[in-house]
């Protein structure tokens, strides 16, 4: 694979004067993103991502370490122009119509005239926004702001997206339209590169993860590998008697989750052998298991893990 970007032991150090104290937001963090991948950067508030989104994007620079993009700088316009960027919380002229703002940025981008119409309008119906193209962006709710927000970053056809946690503020059907359009520049062969606390936004549409925890990398490696086939544990709910009840007590120790209710025992256990041993004792003592439900491993596992260390 060919790797578009690469950051590598970048750090970032804000100063305060009162009380004069260092913040270590970013403390030698690396990793590279592929060509036509999407690089998830995952992790609690706080963490470090945005900062890290700003200085790959040249927005504030870092105290050390080196950051390359195209094999080049971001500071090289020729770069840049390669590069679609949504900011956490984007900000445009709030007296300028949802159209204008586009024509705008697409003005800053030298987008050719005989492209610049068809491309604005096209963006506007992708992100959902085609009702409100002639109305000013002060009328706009946060999610509005946010899908305008989207359609700037794609208003020069870029490479590469860094996108700061791009479902920001929108409602269950912008959250589907915005992870349709991720998926759609994927398969256009863009590269994207996305911020999120939300596990199920990583785990559905990154292909490679890097979790971030306190300024340092805790974690890195790829979607396939991290969630594998593997069979995590079992949950078991069984219809009992006084007799299966006494059996079954040699088992407790083991399971994770051992609760007798009524004429119910519910069971959690990671070994598959003691699950098999336990739904033969029940069926060989006139018992019946109501549910058997094996649970593969989650993204949700892996950063839980991770954040315990």
């Amino acid at each position: 694979m060919n790797n578009i970007i690469n950051i590598n032991n970048v750090k970032k150090t804000y100063k305060m004067q009162f009380p004069f104290k260092r913040i270590d937001a970013v403390n030698g963090i690396s990793f590279n993103v592929d060509e036509n991948e999407v690089f998830g950067l995952l992790g609690p508030n706080g963490a470090g991502k945005s900062t890290t989104l700003k200085m790959l994007m040249g927005v504030i620079k870092p105290n050390s370490g080196n950051i390359e993009i195209l094999s080049g700088s971001i500071i090289d316009r020729n770069i840049r122009k390669k590069i679609g960027f949504l900011p956490e919380n984007p900000s445009f002229y709030q007296f300028l119509t949802a159209y204008e703002t586009l024509d705008f940025i697409a003005g800053l981008f030298n987008v050719p005239k005989e492209l610049k119409q068809d491309r604005i309008k096209t963006l506007i119906g992708l992100v959902g926004l085609s009702e409100a193209m002639h109305n000013p962006v002060g009328s706009f709710s946060k999610g509005m702001v946010q899908r305008l927000g989207m359609a700037q970053a794609l208003i020069n056809d870029p490479e590469i997206l860094v996108l700061d946690e791009p479902m920001s503020g929108l409602d269950p059907i912008g959250r589907k339209e915005m992870k349709d359009i991720i998926l759609m520049m994927k398969r256009r062969g863009k590269t994207l590169v996305f911020s999120s606390h939300i596990l199920p936004d990583i785990e559905m549409l990154a292909d490679k993860v890097c979790v971030i925890n306190k300024g340092t990398v805790v974690g890195i490696g790829y979607i396939h590998d991290i969630i594998k086939s593997e069979l995590k544990e079992f949950d078991i709910e069984i219809l009992t008697n006084d007799t299966i009840n006494k059996m079954l007590e040699k088992y407790k120790d083991e399971c994770k989750y051992f609760s007798i209710h009524e004429n119910k025992i519910f069971i959690t256990i990671t070994d598959h052998i003691k699950a098999e041993e336990i739904v033969n004792l029940v069926r060989d003592n006139d018992g019946k298991v109501l549910s058997f439900i094996p649970r593969e491993n989650k993204l949700e596992d892996y950063f839980m893990n991770l954040m315990k260390d």
